[in-house]
């Protein structure tokens, strides 16, 4: 799968911005959400191939969108990336990817760090590296 539309959610206007910059040059359709609740309304409204998420969010965050994503848009990669808390972020994107997330990305995000994880959504998906199973859904 080659990717086309990303969507960005992260509370921060700044990285909204940045992430736009970066990706639009590239050739990337780029929606960008506030909130995790406001990614979840722009979904139900419009396809992308690929959700770019921060994982702490005041409104809906990370964490609640993975999983609601993995729930309603099953096939729909993920990458998360976070700055950490008071935890910090290796702990924050450690559970992420316990969540089924496709790539994970320490802030600040290096450009080349970027396209590199967006590739490596690419190739798991064309079969070149299988991607990693989503753990099982609890009942």
């Amino acid at each position: 799968m080659i990717v086309h539309s990303i969507l960005v959610v992260d509370d921060d206007a700044g990285t909204l911005k940045v992430m736009r910059q970066v990706l639009e040059p590239l050739g990337y359709v780029v929606t960008v959400a506030g909130s995790g609740r406001q990614a979840l309304r722009l979904l139900r409204q419009e396809r992308v191939d690929l959700v770019i998420t921060d994982l702490l969010m005041p409104d809906g965050d990370g964490f609640e969108l993975i999983a609601s994503l993995s729930k309603d848009f099953a096939d729909l990669h993920i990458l998360a990336i976070s700055g950490g808390g008071q935890v910090g972020a290796d702990t924050y994107l450690t559970i992420a990817r316990g969540l089924g997330v496709d790539v994970v990305l320490q802030k600040p995000i290096v450009r080349e760090d970027l396209m590199m994880a967006i590739k490596a959504v690419e190739a798991r998906t064309t079969g070149r590296s299988p991607r990693p199973p989503r753990p099982p859904k609890k009942h």
